[in-house]
């Protein structure tokens, strides 16, 4: 008997990071990742009910069934978006001076069906909350990759 770190048959709230926090989530490698964490989902039968992302990590809202491993879950979307991500973009590994898209880790929270809408809104508002907080950061603390559009 497999033992799981987090419960099936639950929500959880997911966050990860890129590698090293580097903010590249921005333009088109923003829209892509956006693509392909939703083909993913579609093709590989996960439930995947809220995503969003800031510069340098990434919120999901995502459902884990009966006999599905939420670990296993989190590997398979990122590994495989980190896959296609640098296939179409192959300067980007050169560019962020890495060889993964995606930090090692990530965090998860179980969300009581009560909370489900209170998570997904917070989701969605990413980049409201984020630009609240850049508005009272000093400019030059914000990193910016050439060939990517300012946010």
């Amino acid at each position: 008997m497999k033992l799981l770190k987090y419960r099936p048959d639950a929500y959880h709230h997911v966050t990860f990071a890129t590698k090293r926090r580097k903010k590249v989530l921005a333009g088109e490698v923003k829209e892509r990742v956006h693509f392909w964490f939703e083909e993913i989902a579609r093709t590989n039968g996960i439930q995947l009910l809220e995503h969003n992302s800031w510069l340098d990590h990434v919120h999901m809202l995502i459902y884990v069934g009966i006999g599905e491993d939420l670990s296993a879950i989190m590997h398979r979307l990122k590994g495989t978006c980190a896959r296609r991500i640098f296939q179409e973009f192959p300067d980007l590994k050169h560019q962020i001076r890495e060889n993964h898209l995606w930090g090692r880790r990530f965090r998860a929270d179980e969300v009581p069906f009560e909370a489900l809408d209170e998570v997904k809104q917070y989701i969605r508002n990413q980049e409201d909350i984020h630009l609240n907080r850049a508005s009272q950061m000093p400019m030059k603390r914000l990193e910016r990759w050439k060939d990517l559009v300012d946010y």
